[in-house]
């Protein structure tokens, strides 16, 4: 699918959120103000220019994503890094695998803890950039649904921003279930499910200007429960960091415009899900 995505239309979803969630407890003033920024949203015909946005498979998206997608500013990855990174410093070293392992983010940091790691991906693209980024590191291209490692190959598998691009949950964590040893520990990080049903996707540009986005699919705690149970796997732990005024400016089209109504909306808000689970 394509959609033509005006910028008129972002900034009368983020007046309309920021609304919502001051519905009872926020200022008449505070509305007034919103309401009166997305009447002049409404009458700005520069605002209404829309530029296509189609819809990306994970291998097709981040391949045009590769060559952009360690450029700083972007607010989910800083969220998510803090908190995997916490959770990888307390673990011993042992083979590791990073699945779904995009440019190597969290293999640098399994390498520079001593572990022994390989990482997959869907996309060559990406894959050349964690090979620079981690020579010490060996990498392969494989799908989440169907991992070429034998069984209880890893005492510790971390899987960053990944699984809710996937429209089911069972097949990725039962093949990552499989390959994880006894004792063993994975981690996972997707878009907060909250997002993804506000209809938060993962946006994108090519080295052109052009716009994409892959889908990101919400799936809620239940169904990553259930997917844990199923393959055998234990919640150890589950840290949902919030959006807090350091990520805002991220945000990058809707604060340029409406800064106020930009925090109104998402600070606050759960950015990032991240579960651990053990393997008993």
């Amino acid at each position: 699918m394509t959609r033509n995505v005006s910028l008129r239309e972002l900034i009368a979803g983020v007046e309309g959120l920021a609304l919502l969630r001051n519905l009872y407890d926020g200022s008449d003033e505070a509305a007034d103000l919103r309401l009166a920024e997305l009447r002049r949203a409404l009458d700005d015909p520069a605002l209404g220019a829309a530029d296509p946005t189609p819809e990306h498979d994970a291998a097709s998206g981040y391949a045009i994503w590769s060559d952009s997608y360690d450029e700083p500013g972007n607010p989910v990855i800083a969220i998510e890094e803090a908190v995997i990174g916490e959770l990888l410093a307390a673990r011993p070293p042992g083979a590791a695998l990073d699945a779904a392992c995009g440019t190597g983010r969290h293999a640098r940091q399994l390498v520079e803890l001593g572990h022994t790691v390989s990482g997959f991906d869907l996309t060559p693209e990406m894959l050349e950039r964690a090979r620079a980024n981690v020579p010490e590191a060996s990498f392969e291209v494989a799908d989440l649904r169907e991992l070429p490692f034998a069984d209880a190959s890893f005492q510790t598998i971390v899987c960053g921003l990944a699984l809710s691009h996937l429209p089911s949950l069972e097949a990725p964590i039962g093949e990552l279930g499989r390959v994880l040893s006894r004792g063993g520990e994975l981690i996972i990080s997707v878009l907060h499910p909250f997002q993804a049903l506000l209809g938060w996707n993962a946006p994108f540009s090519g080295n052109d200007g052009s716009r994409g986005f892959v889908r990101e699919h919400p799936h809620l705690h239940a169904d990553y429960l259930s997917a844990f149970a199923s393959s055998g796997l234990q919640l150890t732990r589950c840290v949902e960091p919030t959006i807090t005024e350091a990520e805002l400016g991220a945000k990058k089209r809707a604060f340029r415009h409406v800064p106020e109504a930009t925090a109104a909306a998402y600070l606050g808000l759960p950015a990032v899900l991240v579960l651990a689970a053990a393997k008993a």
